[in-house]
């Protein structure tokens, strides 16, 4: 069970970075209307470390 959820784990976390990539990849190329701006999204990086931090302390 342990490692099932290991394997569940790094498969959410790998979805999520795609996702955040392709979002920025698609608001470079002005599909979406979303500027990345790493001077205002910067703690985001800060929130997911937090999260990564509480999932492995709570596992």
């Amino acid at each position: 069970m342990n490692d099932a959820r290991r394997i569940v784990k790094r498969i959410f976390w790998a979805l999520l970075w795609i996702g955040a990539g392709a979002l920025i990849l698609l608001a470079n190329y002005g599909l979406v209307p979303y500027q990345f701006s790493f001077h205002r999204d910067w703690p985001v990086a800060l929130v997911l470390v937090g999260i990564s931090k509480l999932i492995d302390a709570i596992g």
